[in-house]
């Protein structure tokens, strides 16, 4: 950060309740944050069970909310199961409203979800108003949530829009408005289209080398199910198909993939290895963005950082979505498609023989060279955008929320 900064508190958001996706993009956009601004306080509130895996930067630290998984479409449980959902819930309203009244943020920035994981966030906001009527809250959101009818139904019965109208200061979309229009996509009004910024992609920055001199003179096939708690199928398809095209593979579970599937994927991967194909399979990689750049060919699913890294790293890439219980996976792997950065294949049945030959095409078209066709410069931006909130002086809070759409 070059000049003055008004930044000297900032509180970020992020529910986690299943994979790793949100988590991993709130701690890309902190330490961006931190990096850039000597002295300045940042507190991630998150309910990621993993979150002591990754390193934190100087200035950064975490308030670990009790974790809950979602089980279905807007269902969730406590991940212990001794304690009864709305009883965790309120725990982590709790604690979130203590921090905030604690920190009075210069900004808060609420990550995906308007109103938190279940209405968490709503006592939050009116506590924290209370507290610190300065601070300028902010919603970052993905450019794709679901399918825009689910979202707008979704958010209709929620109250979000009133939500979004009446508490957010402004709004920053983690996409481009030429892939996929969230005001149009979400029948945003237009009060709240006024104050909403595209920031395109929030990649992380090493990701953003150069790729092409790293190939491994060796390839292999990456094999990435992101946190992996239901990417047991795509590993194992992965797994099939290097060996069907002779290539090494490296398959990485994620940490949140069930025991038993790791250990099937082992004793797969070890019978490759006595029938000539080496195959290896691992937990957890820090820096998974440096791999893709090694790889011959990524065959991963379709969450959002994974996409962002693998459009980065130049690696021909092979995309599996997750279809449910929400379309985001798919319909983003579509619009990344369309640009020619990625190849998708549906899953479902006979998924290692459809795959296969995508993977083997892959291999023989190479790296991509020049420019990514997707813009990655969310990073930047974010932390602009972060910081111009802190220089506005708030205005009155709105009267009235907008009609809802």
């Amino acid at each position: 950060m070059t000049g003055r900064t008004e930044l000297r508190r900032v509180l970020l958001y992020s529910h986690d309740t299943y994979g790793l996706g949100h988590l991993r993009r709130n701690l890309a956009i902190a330490r961006r944050l931190v990096e850039q601004r000597k002295g300045l306080q940042v507190v991630l509130m998150t309910g990621s069970p993993v979150a002591d895996r990754f390193e934190l930067p100087a200035g950064l630290s975490l308030v670990r909310l009790p974790p809950v998984v979602k089980v279905g479409a807007e269902r969730y449980e406590a991940r212990d199961g001794r304690f009864a959902f709305e009883l965790v819930r309120r725990a982590r309203s709790a604690i979130m409203l203590d921090t905030a009244r604690r920190l009075r943020p210069d900004v808060l920035l609420v990550d995906h979800a308007p109103q938190g994981m279940k209405g968490e966030l709503l006592s939050v906001f009116e506590g924290l108003r209370s507290a610190s009527p300065a601070t300028r809250i902010v919603l970052g959101l993905r450019d794709v949530l679901d399918a825009p009818e689910t979202v707008r139904g979704t958010w209709r019965e929620q109250g979000a829009y009133e939500t979004i109208a009446s508490v957010y200061d402004h709004v920053l979309v983690y996409g481009d408005a030429d892939l996929f229009d969230v005001v149009d996509g979400y029948a945003l009004p237009a009060a709240v289209a006024g104050r909403l910024t595209y920031c395109g992609y929030v990649c992380p920055p090493r990701a953003a080398l150069p790729p092409v001199e790293r190939r491994d003179a060796s390839p292999f096939v990456l094999g990435t199910a992101g946190g992996g708690g239901d990417g047991g199928q795509v590993l194992e398809a992965t797994l099939q198909a290097a060996c069907e095209l002779g290539v090494p593979a490296l398959l990485v579970t994620g940490p949140l993939m069930s025991e038993p599937a790791r250990r099937r994927l082992a004793e797969r991967a070890e019978r490759a290895g006595r029938s000539g194909v080496a195959a290896t399979v691992t937990e957890f990689v820090a820096d998974l963005a440096e791999v893709m750049g090694r790889a011959a060919a990524v065959v991963a699913m379709g969450g959002y950082n994974t996409l962002c890294e693998l459009v980065a790293s130049g690696a021909p890439a092979v995309v599996v979505p997750r279809v449910e219980p929400r379309r985001e996976q798919a319909i983003r792997a579509g619009l990344f498609a369309r640009r020619g950065a990625v190849r998708v294949v549906e899953p479902g049945g006979d998924l290692a023989a459809r795959l296969t030959p995508v993977v083997a095409d892959a291999l023989a078209a190479g790296p991509r060279r020049g420019d990514p066709p997707i813009p990655l410069d969310g990073l930047d931006r974010v932390d602009a955008a972060v910081e111009l909130q802190a220089r506005l002086v708030r205005s009155a809070p709105l009267a009235t929320a907008a009609s809802t759409p």
